[in-house]
């Protein structure tokens, strides 16, 4: 199967050189598709990549697969996951039926749990107890 047969574009990582390039490619990305590393699958550690987060700030929606951070953060809408290749499927589809509610829903769980002014005072509290 090539992915440029159903719609998928492949970039070359080399374009992306600075911080406004990469800013700009998921700007304009539809979404994140993200498959995790085998062993946070496995031990259920609830990883989240950076590059996820991202994505939600800037009101993209993310399917990404399951590593437990339903156990963290709200999935159904901006952030789904899924365990399986139907579920990935599924969540693709679920995406496009409704894409702007999905970013929508994106950009307000970027606010409500990383924004820095709230995860910084989180920390700084703890460091200070």
């Amino acid at each position: 199967m090539k992915f440029q047969e159903y719609g998928w574009r492949i970039r070359n990582p080399d374009e992306l050189r600075n911080f406004e390039d990469y800013r700009n490619y998921i700007a304009h990305s539809r979404g994140e598709f993200s498959v995790a590393h085998n062993r946070y699958v496995e031990f259920n550690t609830g990883w989240f990549s950076d590059r996820s987060a991202l994505y939600l700030a800037s009101g993209k929606p993310v399917l990404v697969q399951s590593t437990g951070i339903e156990n963290y953060l709200p999935t159904g809408k901006g952030l789904l996951t899924f365990k399986t290749l139907e579920e990935a499927a599924a969540g693709i589809e679920e995406i496009n039926r409704d894409y702007l509610r999905h970013c929508q829903a994106a950009r307000e769980i970027a606010v409500e749990y990383f924004d820095a002014g709230k995860v910084l005072g989180e920390i700084l509290q703890l460091i200070d107890s």
